[in-house]
């Protein structure tokens, strides 16, 4: 049977200059190449959101106000104030007068009342009012997007390709390895997961500002939705909230408008390695070399011989010692001596049995076939 090689032996074995010298004069080039093929989990625009959730909340709950004003002119025993405006009413129109008395005073007839009234209807607000509309659509199109999905597994393949060249002071030395390994990964799973949590836990958060005064007073009135091109007013170009929310408009409006199916996510690395990884790979050139160099060496298989030799010696003296500290060299000289007289001739006349035996036993058998 063959004898398995040693790596520690294979560098025991050689002449470290040899070794000094082959390392010298490597040269060598390795290349890594990772490509993965997944499919697009973007969680980018939900990050968007949750970043703008709490500056909507700060619009809704003090939002921009409207004081309306409407006209009416009405008998003079409805108006329970004469207002400034009433009067520059009543100055225009002669006609609601009806009497003026020898005083002077005026008595008019009917007369102009106005009613002040507050409304959230403001073009601010039904920006945001539009944009969390859009924000609900989009989140439960991507929702069940991703619960359709069935293909949540990733593909990911890397490529080594190392080639060496050295000289050992006769030849030329060269090697090249390319290894390859593709695996399916299902990390991809779980990363579905977390997102699915994320959105649920993210329209749970636009869900409640729905649930606000201002939202449902503008969802009563029925106010129409905004449509791009978005106009900056003063509030939107410079309150805080709404440059948030201008933000996440634009993109929703440039980025997610579009649905996007089946697509996957390909990225290839690839780079250059110089650290530990060529390193070893370096000494597995290295290792390779010295096993082409070695096996079936009988130069080799001689110092090996002897120094199997040397070890049975080694551990057969040291049993001695342990048996009879007290033991000298002589007397252990004397019994390795008496020892070996016994085991050489025990094993001579043993050999010289077998001999015997076979050879009385192959002429029986010549004996009999001759007969036949």
């Amino acid at each position: 049977m063959d004898k398995i090689l040693d790596v520690f032996e294979l560098y025991a074995d050689t002449d470290s200059r040899k070794i000094e010298a082959f390392n010298s004069k490597l040269t060598s080039k390795m290349t890594v190449r990772v490509e993965t093929d997944k499919p697009k989990q973007e969680a980018l625009w939900v990050e968007k959101m949750e970043d703008t959730i709490e500056y909507l909340d700060n619009i809704l709950r003090n939002p921009m106000r409207l004081i309306i004003n409407e006209e009416e002119v009405v008998k003079i025993e409805k108006i329970k104030k004469v207002t400034v405006e009433a009067i520059k009413h009543l100055s225009k129109n002669a006609g609601f007068i009806e009497d003026v008395t020898e005083q002077g005073d005026v008595q008019p007839g009917k007369l102009l009342n106005v009613f002040k009234e507050e409304t959230f209807n403001t073009y601010e607000n039904r920006f945001i009012y539009t944009l969390i509309q859009k924000m609900l659509f989009i989140i439960r199109r991507q929702k069940k997007k991703i619960l359709e999905d069935k293909s949540v597994s990733s593909n990911e393949f890397k490529k080594m390709d190392y080639v060496g060249s050295s000289y050992n002071g006769k030849n030329k030395v060269d090697i090249q390895i390319l290894l390859t390994a593709a695996s399916e990964n299902t990390t991809a799973v779980d990363e579905r997961k977390e997102l699915l949590e994320r959105i649920k836990m993210l329209e749970r958060e636009v869900v409640a500002l729905t649930l606000t005064a201002t939202y449902q007073e503008l969802e009563n009135a029925h106010v129409p939705l905004i449509t791009p091109p978005l106009k900056k007013t003063n509030m939107i170009l410079k309150n805080v909230n709404f440059q948030y929310a201008v933000k996440l408009w634009d993109f929703l409006i440039n980025e997610m408008d579009v649905q996007k199916k089946g697509e996957m996510d390909n990225k290839v690395r690839e780079y250059k390695e110089r650290g530990k990884s060529k390193k070893y790979t370096d000494e597995t050139f290295l290792l390779d070399y010295l096993i082409l160099q070695n096996v079936d060496n009988p130069e080799l298989r001689k110092k090996r011989k002897k120094e199997i030799i040397e070890q049975l010696i080694a551990n057969i003296v040291e049993r001695v010692i342990d048996v009879n500290e007290q033991v000298t060299e002589e007397q252990l000289k004397n019994l390795v001596s008496k020892q070996f007289t016994i085991v050489k001739y025990k094993k001579q006349v043993t050999n010289k049995e077998i001999q015997a035996i076979f050879k009385k036993h192959i002429g029986k058998y010549v004996q009999k076939i001759n007969r036949e």
